[in-house]
């Protein structure tokens, strides 16, 4: 099969297992490009886009995630697409055979001997394609959570003037929720894109899709910006549906591979991270959404501290002001969002919210639906005190509240006639997980952590979510599922705190452990 991209010069850097250099947001927002002015002539189309492509395509990289593929199986392909699904897997068009059947047999390439049995029998491992773009100079890059989900290796392919690197990416911290990850790469001297401002665009706004659909890597394709806005859209991936979605909406066109990829403005600003596509046959049908990038960026900041994002929590359940409703409680503006449950100790309780109120503002902010509130509130940090413009029995009020961490359960679907999850407590957010000593990771125990590893309700401590097992922790016995109660003697109040008190020793941590029913004492070493 014949290769016209360019020769790949492969630089392999072994994964370490201590984190990037850690610096806190301000540090990072340095290292940024932005431009948040207003396109020229108020966006007036323009013959060529050629100078877009020659400035963000440089920023534009391949990434190749170890996690498996499974390749499509021929039922379930179109014969008229079967040719096009096999080329996309790696198999050059004069290898097709028919049977006699008109099906195409299983190829092989020329020159390759037939496979032994055994080898029909594993299953391909194919590695996962998506983009990203890079964002500083020294290496982080964004993309989607799906693209780099369950990879054990990431490698990065950035183009070089004429030439392509590859690089092995870390993850620093990805969130399923919103489908924004955060990966670094060891390098300098980058092309970073310049961060546009997404709260800007207008619906007819020219945008252009740049990444690597079908691994066609530097592919750049042109539309408009279709709407804005869009939340609610039932998007799965493996089986979890989209938590927090205010997606664009363009007819730029977006394939497999696309995603992570930027979305550009007409003076080549990133706008928006892609992320999906609306489309019965799995390819471009004219309806593609992005991640706006500044809620990419605000998940991207946090991440950076922990891994993890910490999202506010009020407390209720809301739904939409139908015009059922709107007729009901004699409003005539359709907009804000009803509260029909309120949770018990939760932040909207102790504000005084109550069933029925209709919240139409937030911290400044309008709230036109159900959605809307819930991205603002998430949008903002725990312990945050935010007013709250309310509609009560047809009168406008102001009330305050403060907001805690929202808690693990609370990511589940709460439907009708289940009970609001109790608020959380503390900084950081109550499913944030933070790492104790190199190759362990832990997590403030919540009812559902309680009720899943059977740990008593009035045990005090943190729980171990993950044991790396080439770790001195493995060595030594820690496991999953175990619940730190005393570090060097010391009750440990939170996982935040129980990593900082970790900190503190140099040589070795002493742990006090409790694992189902028995009490132990382990030794852990830092080094």
């Amino acid at each position: 099969m014949k290769h016209t991209a360019p020769i790949v010069t492969a630089i392999t850097l072994a994964l370490s297992l201590a984190r990037a250099e850690q610096i806190d947001a301000n540090a990072f927002n340095s290292k940024l490009t932005k431009d948040a002015a207003p396109l020229p002539n108020a966006g007036q189309i323009q013959m060529s886009y050629a100078n877009v492509a020659e400035k963000i395509l440089p920023s534009v990289v391949t990434i190749f995630s170890s996690a498996p593929m499974k390749a499509p199986t021929a039922d379930k392909i179109p014969p008229q697409l079967r040719p096009f699904f096999y080329r996309f897997f790696g198999v050059p068009d004069e290898d097709f055979g028919m049977d006699e059947n008109d099906e195409p047999q299983a190829p092989r390439r020329r020159g390759q001997p037939q496979p032994r049995e055994q080898e029909e029998e594993e299953a391909p491992q194919n590695r996962g394609v998506g983009s990203g773009v890079i964002i500083t100079a020294d290496g982080y890059i964004l993309t989607n959570n799906h693209v780099i989900e369950d990879a054990k290796k990431i490698e990065v392919a950035v183009s070089e003037g004429e030439n392509t690197k590859n690089y092995t990416a870390e993850i620093i911290g990805a969130d399923p929720l919103t489908d924004v990850a955060l990966i670094k790469i060891d390098a300098k001297g980058l092309k970073p894109a310049t961060i546009g401002d997404s709260t800007v665009l207008r619906v007819g706004d020219i945008v252009l899709a740049a990444g690597a659909p079908m691994e066609l890597p530097r592919s750049i394709t042109q539309g408009i910006v279709s709407a804005l806005g869009r939340s609610n859209e039932g998007i799965v991936r493996k089986g979890r549906m989209s938590g927090y979605e205010d997606f664009i909406q363009t007819d730029a066109s977006i394939n497999p591979g696309n995603s992570g990829g930027p979305l550009v403005d007409g003076l080549g600003r990133v706008i928006g991270i892609n992320t999906a596509i609306l489309s019965k046959s799995g390819m471009n049908a004219g309806i593609g959404f992005a991640i706006p990038i500044n809620m990419a960026m605000r998940i991207a900041e946090d991440l950076l501290d922990d891994g993890s994002v910490q999202r506010g929590y009020l407390g209720v359940q809301i739904t939409d002001v139908t015009p059922q409703f709107a007729k009901q409680y004699k409003i005539g503006d359709q907009t804000g969002a009803l509260v029909t449950q309120v949770g018990a100790e939760s932040p909207a309780e102790k504000a005084g919210i109550q069933v029925e109120d209709i919240i139409i503002a937030i911290s400044g902010q309008k709230v036109d639906g159900s959605s809307r509130l819930r991205l603002i509130v998430s949008s903002l940090k725990p312990g945050s005190t935010v007013p709250m413009e309310i509609l009560r029995n047809g009168q406008k009020m102001t009330v305050n509240a403060t907001l805690e961490a929202l808690p693990e359960e609370a990511l589940a679907e709460v439907g009708p006639g289940r009970s609001i999850p109790r608020g959380g407590s503390g900084k950081g957010g109550a499913n944030a997980t933070f790492e104790l000593v190199p190759g362990v990771t832990v997590q403030n125990l919540s009812p559902a952590l309680r009720e899943r590893h059977d740990i008593p309700k009035d045990l005090q401590g943190v729980i171990v979510t993950k044991v790396d097992p080439d770790s001195r922790a493995a060595a030594m016995g820690l496991e999953d599922g175990d619940v730190i109660t005393h570090i060097n003697r010391q009750l440990v109040p939170s996982a935040s705190e129980a990593r900082t008190m970790a900190q503190a020793s140099e040589q070795s941590v002493l742990l006090r452990l409790y694992r189902k029913g028995d009490t132990m004492l382990l030794m852990i070493g830092k080094q």
